[in-house]
């Protein structure tokens, strides 16, 4: 399932690391951006409820064990991203489509857009903890009549910019220059080519970018091993580091360390020798990550305070996926299908379907701190007509022909075979 399937995808995440460089300079887009016709245009900022908390959480941990296989292979994945990226695309989905991906949130798509809204905008950024989102949504121009309630839904309550394309080599740069751009350079292509059904491109980009609260010193980080699920080692640097904020359920003891502003934090969970990684990842719910902050957060109270003393290795990878039988095992299997697949409300005059949903993802994290960055892009198709029954032409029998003026359909030859 990891492997990448297709070319298209929905708002999904290819992630490379920026080459050296501390300047960013972002790359243009030569498409026509429709936007500035579709501005946020409503007072409504929605809450950040329980509620919804709650259901992002479970959404959060079922989309990642979805996802994780027992392939030894390093994962990664963005649920904020996902989620993003499926509510631009639920924004044009109706019918049993629509009914599909809100009861894998569980939440109404008015639900889903105004939490997801007042989450997003809430979101702390700083210089040195930076966090940014962007959304878009592409279209083949002069092809789809795009319906002008799904583009300003997805401006009301993502801000997507809109742009018209003519889904050819120019629209491939263009596509990769914005996940470039959204990313400052930590994803370079989405993308590889367009195929002649694609119709919509449907775009979340989310870049991560934070130092530590306490920077370590060169004397922090020291030569140490890592031993891998295969039983191999791997010589990596340590950085060593003393918290406060520690985890424990029955088959984990884990920390939490700050990023500066102290909004975000890398939280590690170390299962027990003996727990395999992947039935511990699997065992994991939403309501088990909210009970370990609860607990902590009493510990908290009664002071009961523990010095955590730290190791954890430096590390750099990057992955991929399609979200396809992902999203299919979490109930969501109506838009992919172009036999039953609704997205009406992006064109009611061409049938859609949602060939394939992707996220790439990587992550930089070292002693300065972390880098990382998640594409999830959605990739509409309109649906082929069935073929007609082959013609058979055989010139075995006298026949006339012309040699025709394709500007004017004029003859400029007229001509029987009768023997030959």
């Amino acid at each position: 399932m990891k492997k990448l399937l297709g070319t298209i995808a929905i708002g999904l995440s290819a992630f490379t690391l920026l080459s050296g460089t501390s300047c960013h300079i972002d790359k243009k887009i030569a498409s026509a951006e429709i936007s500035k016709g579709y501005t946020r245009s409503i007072a409504e900022k929605g809450t950040i409820s329980d509620d919804f908390k709650t259901k992002m959480t479970n959404f959060s941990f079922s989309f990642f064990q979805n996802t994780i296989t027992k392939d030894e292979k390093n994962d990664l994945v963005s649920p904020l991203s996902a989620a993003l990226c499926l509510g631009l695309i639920n924004n044009g989905a109706r019918g049993n489509t629509r009914a599909q991906i809100e009861t894998m949130f569980d939440m109404t798509t008015e639900e889903l857009n105004a939490s997801l809204y007042a989450y997003t905008s809430n979101l702390y950024s700083s210089d040195d903890c930076k966090v940014s989102l962007a959304n878009s949504v592409w279209f083949r121009e002069n092809a789809l009549t795009v319906h002008p309630d799904f583009l300003q839904a997805n401006a009301d309550w993502y801000e997507a910019q809109a742009y018209a394309s003519p889904f050819d080599a120019s629209t491939v740069k263009d596509i990769n220059n914005w996940c470039y751009n959204h990313t400052t350079g930590k994803i370079k292509k989405i993308i590889n080519e367009i195929p002649p059904l694609a119709m919509m491109y449907l775009i979340n980009a989310l870049d991560f970018d934070a130092k530590w609260q306490t920077k370590y010193e060169n004397s922090d980080v020291k030569n140490g091993v890592f031993h891998n699920y295969n039983t191999s080692e791997k010589d990596v640097k340590m950085l060593y580091s003393n918290e406060y904020t520690y985890l424990l359920d029955d088959n984990a003891v884990g920390f939490s360390k700050a990023y500066k502003g102290g909004k975000y934090s890398f939280v590690a969970l170390l299962p027990d020798e003996g727990v395999d990684i992947y039935d511990y990842a699997n065992s994991l719910t939403g309501e088990e990550w909210t009970r370990l902050w609860s607990e902590q957060k009493e510990r908290n109270t009664k002071g009961e305070r523990r010095d955590v003393y730290v190791r954890m290795p430096e590390f750099t990878y990057d992955m991929e996926i399609s979200l396809n039988e992902t999203l299919q095992a979490m109930g969501v299997t109506d838009m992919f299908s172009p036999d039953v697949a609704d997205f009406s409300g992006i064109d009611e005059t061409t049938p859609l379907y949602c060939d394939i949903v992707k996220q790439k993802t990587m992550i930089q994290h070292d002693r300065n701190g972390t880098k990382a960055a998640a594409i999830t892009l959605g990739g509409m198709k309109c649906m082929s007509a069935a073929p007609a029954e082959p013609l058979y032409i055989v010139l075995d029998r006298p026949f006339l022909y012309a040699i025709m003026d394709e500007a004017t359909k004029l003859p400029l030859f007229l001509g029987v075979v009768t023997n030959l």
